[in-house]
């Protein structure tokens, strides 16, 4: 997080653009910022309360235009962190493909736009997905643990905290939080780079490769940290992903971090969904979190013993 000095220092340097900000307002900013760095922009790809992006180009190759529109000392943060992580790649190229930073300012991030489709527009899978797109994508977050680079990434997760806060949410009860506690001491110290915020909107397929966008949240995790989390949002649409995922964790020998990891997940992703609007979300969705998070609560049992 930044410190106060900082944030008045990114206030005084760029212009202050609220979270609900007029969208046509936003927009204007990002053509001018653009500007002054070479892009045209072409069309406003994404938006939310934080940021907006769009492609356009820049010297006749095409780009990805990325503006922070929120003062949020965490997603200040966390854009600062990313953009470190983009030099690593200049420096230490990752065994996966990913965005080449072309330019960047207070506010504005200029990106390669790397070919590809989402593997799906929605935070949550709808349908199920190709063994062969699911093999795809699970050789990349595996490749993707194999990245070492020196300095090693922080540990964006407090594993501890967050067993604390669910617990706190009232999602696991002193039985479930104390078991947690036990198998993170258990696992010791291991950590593995991950992307941190694996979606199907961040895996971009192009025939017979996957790249990873917006790493915002990377870092190192327990490993499974990506695998659970695409577990959490894919597996009751596609049974193709969850039985691969699950082939994969066994296989790695995991299992007990990769449970660690799936449940402190699905607790948020029902937080997540418990704030938002009525009607936001898909009605059988919190239905489907809720049976994942009874079983996982199960699993719980005979693992402290």
């Amino acid at each position: 997080m930044l410190d106060r000095k900082d944030e008045d220092m990114v206030s005084r340097v760029s212009p202050r653009l609220p979270s609900k900000s007029n969208p046509d307002d936003a927009f204007a900013a990002l053509v001018a910022l653009a500007g002054r760095a070479g892009v045209g922009i072409t069309r406003v790809v994404h938006r939310t309360d934080k940021a907006i992006v769009a492609t356009g180009t820049r010297a006749g190759r095409p780009v990805v235009a990325k503006l922070l529109i929120s003062d949020d000392p965490y997603w200040v943060s966390r854009r600062a962190h990313e953009l470190d992580v983009y030099a690593r790649f200049a420096s230490d190229p990752p065994p996966v493909r990913v965005p080449e930073l072309l330019w960047a300012d207070d506010r504005l991030t200029v990106l390669t736009n790397v070919p590809g489709r989402r593997l799906h527009d929605e935070r949550h899978l709808t349908r199920d997905i190709s063994h062969a797109k699911v093999q795809l994508v699970l050789d990349t977050l595996e490749a993707l643990t194999q990245w070492a680079p020196d300095p090693a990434l922080p540990e964006p997760i407090d594993y501890h905290g967050r067993i604390h806060g669910e617990f706190a949410a009232q999602l696991l009860d002193d039985a479930e939080r104390a078991t947690l506690h036990t198998l993170v001491d258990r696992i010791g110290p291991d950590r593995v780079t991950a992307h941190g915020d694996a979606l199907p909107a961040n895996l971009l397929i192009d025939e017979d490769r996957c790249a990873l966008v917006d790493w915002e949240h990377s870092g190192r995790y327990l490993p499974g940290h990506d695998l659970a989390l695409l577990y959490t949002v894919g597996a009751a649409a596609s049974p193709t992903l969850a039985t691969a995922i699950t082939d994969r964790v066994a296989a790695g020998g995991i299992t007990t971090e990769y449970t660690m990891n799936l449940v402190l997940l699905v607790c948020r992703e029902i937080r997540i969904h418990d704030s938002l609007p009525l009607g936001a979300a898909p009605a059988h969705r919190m239905s489907t979190l809720r049976d994942l998070h009874i079983r996982l609560r199960q699993q719980l049992r005979p693992a402290s013993r």
